[in-house]
């Protein structure tokens, strides 16, 4: 944590924001408009994060707050640093604090927001919080399908422009773009993770009510519309992931000694890629 010991600390739900009120960590932004005295960007942080969490555990994605992995995990504390520090739009921890800042009884999952972070216009909330969910399904750590798939999350609270999947078939069985994809990092959203949302006409919709309950202190809605392109076929691949963790763990000694490196290794490339051919073609 990089917030001071006498840093602010504002709640919504499960989520505790945790910032300063000054200095070089405090957000850029500090409009007010409800005279709350909580900046209405930390509010929205919290806000778009309950309301990814609410979206996903609809389209029955694991819930890290009640998963295998995280034990006894009971909130979700959100850190707020400057983006100079932190170089990063975001980032989500897999480590359980075990003495949560705003209770010490309490254990709580990570995430570390950028002091310029207007979550009415940027969806790192949503990305950083999905982190959360793949590391509760799987323990695959492959940047292409870290990154990539959580930028796809994003379009829960942010309409992207999808891509054609016309060419979704050669990338699947195409040398040159195999070994792209195994490269790749956040732009294998484009490249990859849309295009397959695309091809399995996956027009998921989110309900009424959650429109509905979620909006931005300006009233303005977290959800643009009721349709999240891809949220079925998505949990797809997560699914089948699972199934081949021992597959992956094998050669570093078993999953009880499969670490962080072993997580990310490139011999999982071609067990996580094999999923989502698995997916595209309806053999998962």
């Amino acid at each position: 944590m990089t917030a001071t010991a006498n840093a602010a600390i504002y709640n919504q739900g499960v989520v505790y924001v945790i910032y300063d009120e000054a200095g070089a960590n405090a957000v850029t932004d500090k409009t007010d408009k409800n005279s709350n005295g909580v900046p209405d960007v930390i509010e929205d942080i919290a806000t778009q994060i309950n309301a990814a969490r609410e979206v996903f555990i609809a389209f029955n994605y694991p819930d890290p707050l009640n998963c295998e992995r995280f034990k006894n995990v009971a909130s979700i504390e959100v850190y707020i640093e400057a983006a100079e520090t932190l170089k990063l739009n975001g980032m989500a921890s897999a480590t359980v604090r075990k003495k949560s800042v705003h209770n010490p009884d309490e254990r709580a999952l990570q995430l570390k927001i950028a002091n310029v972070t207007n979550p009415r216009t940027n969806s790192t909330p949503t990305h950083e919080y999905f982190h959360l969910v793949q590391y509760s399904a799987t323990y695959f750590r492959n940047a292409w399908f870290l990154e990539g798939m959580a930028r796809w999350s994003q379009d829960a609270a942010d309409k992207i422009n999808y891509p054609s999947a016309l060419d979704l078939n050669f990338k699947l069985k195409s040398n040159f773009a195999e070994k792209k994809i195994f490269r790749g990092k956040y732009d294998m959203a484009e490249f990859l993770w849309y295009p397959l949302a695309v091809s399995k006409k996956d027009k998921a919709k989110i309900s009424a009510a959650l429109i509905k309950k979620y909006k931005y202190v300006d009233g303005s809605p977290v959800f643009h519309d009721n349709i999240f392109c891809g949220a079925h076929v998505m949990l797809k691949v997560l699914n089948a992931l699972k199934t081949k963790e021992e597959l992956a763990a094998a050669q570093f000694g078993g999953i009880e000694t499969w670490r962080k490196s072993g997580q990310r290794a490139d011999s999982n490339n071609k067990i996580i890629l094999d999923c989502v051919k698995g997916v595209c073609y309806d053999k998962f």
